[in-house]
């Protein structure tokens, strides 16, 4: 069986530090895997960037298993996502359409 893939679209908040303005970034993926989860795209993406001479996104994750809630992101307007209950490490890409564009922000205070 082969595995199902989709294509997405990141914007992406980028600050350099607490004093600079920041602005949202657009960056494009294809044949992501929705078997992985938010945050192993974000590693992809985070790879290519990398290889390409770019600043990677910095996002904080810790556990990856869903107990530590270190992995605190506001991903289209909804802390952690979509899914109620749950912590952006568990949620998967199985949960996005193939072409969506995906909003992603830290938690502001």
């Amino acid at each position: 069986m082969s595995e199902k893939t989709i294509s997405i679209t990141l914007k992406v908040w980028r600050q350099k530090n607490d004093k600079a303005t920041g602005n949202f970034e657009t960056y494009k993926m294809d044949s992501v895997s929705t078997a992985s989860s938010f945050l192993e795209m974000l590693d992809l993406l985070n790879e290519q960037l990398i290889e390409d001479d770019l600043e990677p996104i910095a996002f904080d994750h810790d556990c990856r298993e869903g107990i530590c809630g270190m992995c605190s992101l506001v991903i289209n307007g909804i802390p952690h996502g979509r899914n109620a209950l749950q912590t952006t490490c568990q949620l998967h890409m199985r949960s996005f359409q193939d072409g969506e564009t995906i909003t992603i922000e830290p938690y502001r205070s």
